[in-house]
């Protein structure tokens, strides 16, 4: 049934590039999948700037299967040959074979989804149609074990760090939809979401590379809930060969290629991590406040660069982008390694201090860790 273009009840959008030795076992995984869901589905490759056999490889895998695959060759100009127009590409064709009630999920072409993968992922849709469910990803172990130790010890120390500032962020500023731990992650190999919120946010964004997170931060900027579930689980390559310029094939072959550890764009200072989480927590509380949340921005030395008051806005995620956006302070500088590990001991203080406090004082990183 290749190149069928019947409404179906959801749809898995693939964006891939060059990948034929890999494509036949990510559409063989996602089918499995698809079987354990009572809904018919279809999937949806956008094979982009290839110049290998990955599209016939896709195709000849549905015509031994009889499986509902709609395959889509693009080019893109140098400039859009990126992760962002693919994965928009892939989803908005996705997009158009399922009805306006339905589903859409998207993965990567070097990635097996797990046999409950769908189940898991439509599932929480079913009670939040609003929502983007963000899945894990475990990493391909025999991949992994080819990778040099100090890469994966670093990589370790790194999550670690991660994982305690979502967890001080947290403590600042709860996170209604999901209950801590959660693994906080929005990757493009597990992301599910119905097609109506899909719609509402206007698409999945056009940027060169951390789709993923944009599409994440779209969800946000529309008060649209962002659920983390550990149940939705896929299996992806840590190859060093990757497709998508910024992403993490790329950046595993840099840190081996000894070049200069660039930490993960979300890693930031313990006082950083502290001021946004915080700040964001008492302007949502004063978001109808006017005067109160002005207040607050200049207290905090953020304000405002635009003049006068914020512009108004019907929804807190729109008006906390713009804050972010157009507040100088609040610009993300990426850490290298090293100073991340010097303030590793810094974020676990103020994670400690959050924890034992119900309510934590203004931040003053070097008064709270004496």
């Amino acid at each position: 049934m290749v190149g069928s273009h019947d409404r179906y009840g959801y749809a898995i959008a693939i964006p891939a590039r060059n990948e034929e030795g890999r494509i036949a076992q990510c559409l063989q995984a996602c089918h499995d999948s698809m079987r354990c869901w009572t809904v018919p589905g279809a999937i949806a490759v956008v094979v982009n700037n290839s110049n290998d056999a990955t599209a016939q490889r896709a195709r000849e895998w549905a015509l031994m299967l009889g499986a509902p695959l709609v395959v889509e060759e693009r080019i893109f100009a140098t400039d859009k040959a990126h992760a962002g127009s693919a994965r928009r590409a892939a989803l908005d064709l996705a997009r158009s074979l399922v009805h306006g009630n339905g589903y859409l999920l998207t993965t990567d072409a070097d990635t097996r989804p797990a046999v409950t993968w769908v189940e898991e992922s439509l599932t929480p849709l079913r009670q939040n149609k609003g929502a983007l469910v963000c899945g894990t990803f475990d990493l391909d172990e025999a991949e992994y074990a080819r990778l040099p130790p100090e890469i994966t010890r670093r990589g370790a120390i790194e999550d670690r760090y991660r994982q305690i500032a979502r967890e001080l962020t947290n403590l600042l500023d709860p996170d209604l939809h999901n209950t801590w731990p959660f693994h906080g992650q929005a990757s493009g190999a597990s992301l599910a979401m119905s097609a109506a919120a899909y719609d509402r946010i206007g698409g999945a964004p056009i940027v060169p590379c951390a789709e993923d997170r944009a599409l994440a931060r779209r969800f946000f900027e529309h008060d649209l809930p962002i659920i983390y579930s550990d149940n939705a689980r896929v299996l992806t390559s840590c190859r060093l060969d990757g497709r998508a310029a910024g992403g993490m094939a790329e950046t595993i072959a840099s840190r081996v290629a000894g070049r200069t550890h660039i930490c993960d764009e979300c890693v930031e200072s313990a006082e950083m991590v502290w001021l946004r989480a915080d700040l964001r927590a008492r302007l949502r509380a004063a978001f109808r406040n006017a005067p109160l949340r002005t207040a607050i921005l200049k207290e905090a030395g953020l304000g405002p660069p635009w003049g006068g008051d914020v512009p108004a806005f019907t929804g807190f995620g729109a008006f906390w982008a713009f804050v972010e956006r157009t507040s100088p302070r609040l610009t993300r500088r990426r850490m290298v390694w090293e100073e991340m590990v010097e303030e590793l001991p810094c974020l676990e203080a103020l994670r400690d201090k959050a924890s034992a406090r119900s309510s934590p004082p203004p931040p003053n990183t070097r008064e709270l860790i004496a």
